[in-house]
């Protein structure tokens, strides 16, 4: 929050200076400035009698103005603790109570060059908010459990399995279950928000299909084109899911077997509006009379599903040679 102020705080060391080592005693008229022009809420404050020499305009309109004692404006900062901080010259946090009862964690640092220190506001998370997350992060760590232990047992069953046909059946629905782990743990580090940056999670998921496909198989490298692209948290695990059938059948059957080949991924922006996800090969084409719309193979369906459930429009096309699959995004 201070990132618009020319300044050091280091809480290990409690002081503050301007990044060239200078103190507000060198300039006080231009450290003032800074303070007044901080969109924090920003007050120097005596070392001696714990009142304040100068607020900023969004400190004082939390009430603390030049001449008014620290404590009598936020009780928390007590006198006795703001001289507990200036004798051994250590940054101090503590949780105080603003106007309406908000909560703020107040930072305080002793200032170089004079007994005087630099006082800061930062909005503070209510313990329900902070307890929210906290049960946001275990109910996430279970299912990120969960979902690790039916992977387990779906290769346990794979490796038991003896019909060729079937231990490749249950080796995809590993690989689709680590797909929806992959987004579920990208989705939980992204935020409490709302949106997530799924072109990073695109180009680490054809990172380590490339790895993948790598290992005891023909060479197949992928290329990815993406722009930064924030999407919805719940498009997340099924676009993830599309894109991990579109990659998987561009690897395994664009190509003749032992041969290797590249496949380009692509997820940019179109012109009226939306996004476009693409992912295209150079390899022998589609079977003659093929039709998104009526293939019948498990990882066609499931792309077909997500995409209706996406409100997008999948196609297959020709891209000479070879095939590119191409799937239109509203958001």
């Amino acid at each position: 929050m201070l990132s618009n102020m020319p300044q050091v705080f280091a809480a290990g060391a409690g002081r503050a200076s301007d990044e060239n080592g200078a103190s507000p005693q060198d300039g006080p008229e231009m450290f003032r400035s800074i303070v007044e022009s901080s969109p924090t809420p920003t007050a120097v404050v005596d070392g001696t009698s714990f009142r304040c020499l100068y607020a900023n305009a969004v400190m004082r309109a939390l009430g603390l103005e030049a001449g008014h004692a620290l404590s009598d404006r936020f009780p928390e900062a007590s006198d006795e603790r703001m001289a507990e901080t200036l004798r051994n010259g250590e940054g101090a946090r503590l949780r105080i109570t603003g106007p309406e009862e908000v909560s703020w964690n107040l930072s305080v640092a002793a200032l170089d060059g004079g007994p005087s220190l630099l006082v800061t506001l930062h909005p503070a998370e209510s313990d329900s908010t902070e307890t929210a997350h906290h049960h946001a992060r275990e109910v996430s760590h279970r299912v990120k459990n969960t979902l690790q232990l039916v992977s387990s047992l779906l290769t346990l069953q794979t490796l038991s399995a003896k019909d060729p046909d079937m231990r490749r059946a249950f080796q995809e629905a590993c690989g689709r279950i680590g797909t929806v782990t992959q987004a579920h743990q990208r989705v939980h580090a992204a935020a409490r928000g709302s949106l997530v940056d799924f072109g990073a999670y695109l180009k680490d998921a054809c990172r380590e299909m490339e790895s993948h496909f790598a290992v005891g198989g023909p060479e197949r490298r992928i290329a990815v084109t993406v722009e930064q692209a924030m999407l919805p948290v719940d498009s997340v695990i099924p676009l993830a899911l599309i894109l991990n059938e579109l990659v998987g059948n561009a690897t395994k059957y664009a190509y003749a077997a032992g041969s290797p080949g590249d496949i380009e991924v692509s997820l940019v922006p179109r012109d009226e509006g939306g996004r476009r996800l693409s992912v295209a090969d150079h390899g022998r084409g589609l079977p003659q009379g093929f039709e998104v719309a009526r293939a019948d193979s498990l990882g066609m369906k499931v792309a077909r599903a997500f995409a209706g459930q996406l409100k997008g429009k999948l196609r297959a096309e020709p891209n000479v040679p070879g095939t590119r699959f191409v799937l239109d995004l509203p958001f």
